[in-house]
């Protein structure tokens, strides 16, 4: 079993790799831009693959060049598809979406089936990327995961958790952050990993499917995991520009699906995840 992995370099990637390794399977990098076509033809054509985990994508939700979110994740997939489709038919590809699409009308643990309203171009271009793909059902085998906020060692501080993290980390002794009251499923990377590479073995995983815990945690819940770990308190200041407003109070994902067809999968803690992070980065 060979499976094929983009954004094999991206932070997601170098925890799938570990995952896929862990069962003894090989795992080939996909290293092409996903906007140049041709260059994607060729090397789907010349890289020898049973199956692939689709994970190249422009993330950050806040960047300015909004166009290069429907370049990659939109467009850049459908070149990746009509590859893969062309040159080796009935491979099952695991496209990874966002939990995003469900947009800011979602509330409470979201089942797959909840209505979708995304909300920025990121969420936009995902969605997008979910409905094109369906074109190819035909000739692929296609799962769309919709992962939730997930986090660990490796990921930019321009993200909330690692951002918390590298204050406490520092000794800060103030920190400017939004609504604390918020509860948000917050995954594991590692955990994350481990989903990847059980959706690419299993016998037969459903189409669409979430990735999360199926639990909530505030920020608070998360500054008093890392005052305990760090015994160090940080004063927090909300800063209003970080505020959104009519921000949902709970946002999570059902994690049922997932655990149907993973039922050997667990997600960790988030304690056990704020440990590794305080603790790697402080060596």
């Amino acid at each position: 079993m060979r499976i094929a992995l983009t954004g094999a370099n991206g932070f997601t990637g170098r925890f799938v790799i570990e995952a896929l390794s862990a069962r003894g399977i090989e795992c080939v990098p996909l290293s092409v831009d996903l906007a140049d076509k041709d260059a994607v033809e060729a090397t789907v054509a010349d890289t020898a693959f049973d199956r692939l985990i689709h994970l190249a994508a422009r993330a950050f939700v806040n960047a300015s060049d909004w166009e290069a979110f429907y370049t990659v994740n939109q467009l850049g997939t459908f070149h990746l598809l009509d590859a893969v489709a062309r040159v080796r038919p009935d491979t099952r590809c695991i496209i990874s979406s966002s939990a995003q699409v469900y947009g800011p009308g979602a509330q409470g643990l979201v089942v797959e089936d909840a209505p979708t309203r995304p909300a920025n171009h990121y969420a936009i271009s995902k969605l997008a990327m979910e409905e094109g793909a369906a074109l190819w059902r035909n000739r692929l085998e296609i799962v769309c995961t919709r992962p939730f906020n997930y986090t660990g060692v490796g990921q930019g501080i321009e993200y909330l958790v690692p951002k918390i993290v590298d204050h406490f980390r520092r000794g800060a002794d103030t920190i400017e952050l939004g609504n604390l009251f918020v509860k948000r499923d917050f995954g594991d990377v590692r955990s994350v990993a481990e989903a990847y590479a059980g959706l690419a073995l299993a016998d037969a995983p459903p189409a669409l499917i979430n990735i999360c815990t199926g639990t909530v945690r505030s920020i608070d819940d998360i500054l008093a995991t890392l005052n305990q770990i760090s015994g160090h308190r940080i004063d927090v200041k909300v800063n209003p520009a970080f505020v959104r407003a009519n921000d949902v109070p709970v946002l999570g994902g059902d994690v049922a699906r997932l655990r149907t067809a993973l039922p050997d999968w667990h997600p960790r803690d988030l304690s056990d995840t704020l440990d590794w992070m305080y603790r790697d980065a402080s060596e």
